[in-house]
């Protein structure tokens, strides 16, 4: 999308019988559709920011739920389960974890606020490339480097906050999204779990492959060739109506009539032309 918008010829190839990569969907014939990778996304800054870059705004374009309560949290044991409903609301947060845990309820604000420095700290360095070693002794890393903590795990960092080790595990679960284990993940991402209740849990209204959808309409917008639509998408989604009993002819309509929009979508580099060459 991104080198669309910038103006760069881009041609998307797709190894599989259907777009989306890990994001992918299926369909029944009942109508149902079901997310076959994530089911939820966090941190939507990244995703707007993307989506403003290409002159679109990421909620005009996708319908985003910010789930509460996020999840939740069953932990078994001698006196019966105990239920954590982990929610954004911090005062509810609190009480969930006063019936679990009472002593650990004054270290919920400290650990979001601590956490909220820590973000900020590390944003330069999480969101620029290091290229050199230099890179790694810029300002930002060096002011980075004193929040570190190298020596510490996820569970370690937590024990300054919670000394339940339940509530541990519902700070640092997240840690499992890396392939990594709260007992041996870095102490840095203790933000994971903090993005989660700062920045929200959302779910996409259709599921997570509409971002897909939306991404190669956007596509469509910046490329401003129908041609390049059908190459791009048409390849793959053709066979694919086919494989589910479309008529091919149906499919091959729907495609090319799909594509024209892209010709039209705001940002369109042809609309862009047509305006300034009859001065509109």
């Amino acid at each position: 999308m991104q080198l669309a918008a910038a103006g760069v010829q881009v041609t998307v190839f797709e190894k599989d019988g259907v777009v989306g990569g890990r994001t992918r969907t299926m369909s029944t014939p009942e109508g149902y559709r079901f997310d076959l990778g994530p089911t939820f996304f966090l941190y939507p800054r990244i995703l707007k920011e993307i989506f403003a870059s290409c002159g679109a705004e990421l909620e005009e374009e996708i319908d985003m739920i910010r789930l509460d309560p996020q999840y939740r949290l069953i932990f078994e044991g001698e006196g019966g389960p105990a239920i954590l409903d982990a929610t954004p609301d911090m005062p509810r947060m609190a009480e969930q974890i006063r019936a679990i845990a009472p002593d650990d309820v004054a270290g919920l604000e400290r650990f979001m606020s601590e956490n909220r420095v820590k973000l900020e700290a590390f944003r330069p360095i999480l969101e620029n490339p290091i290229l050199s070693p230099a890179d790694l002794l810029s300002i930002p890393m060096l002011k980075g480097l004193m929040r570190l903590r190298p020596h510490l795990s996820v569970d370690q960092d937590l024990r300054k906050y919670f000394a339940d080790p339940r509530i541990r595990l519902a700070f640092s679960f997240q840690t499992k999204y890396l392939g990594m284990s709260p007992f041996k993940c870095p102490a840095l991402f203790t933000i994971l779990s903090f993005l989660e209740y700062e920045h929200g849990v959302f779910h996409v209204r259709g599921g997570l492959g509409m971002s897909n959808v939306l991404g190669c309409t956007i596509f469509g917008g910046v490329a401003g060739s129908p041609m390049a639509d059908v190459s791009a998408i048409g390849s793959v989604m053709i066979p694919l109506m086919k494989k589910e009993g479309y008529d091919a002819d149906y499919a091959v309509n729907v495609t090319t009539h799909a594509s024209l929009v892209g010709a039209i979508m705001p940002t369109s580099h042809n609309m862009i032309i047509f305006t300034l060459a009859t001065a509109g």
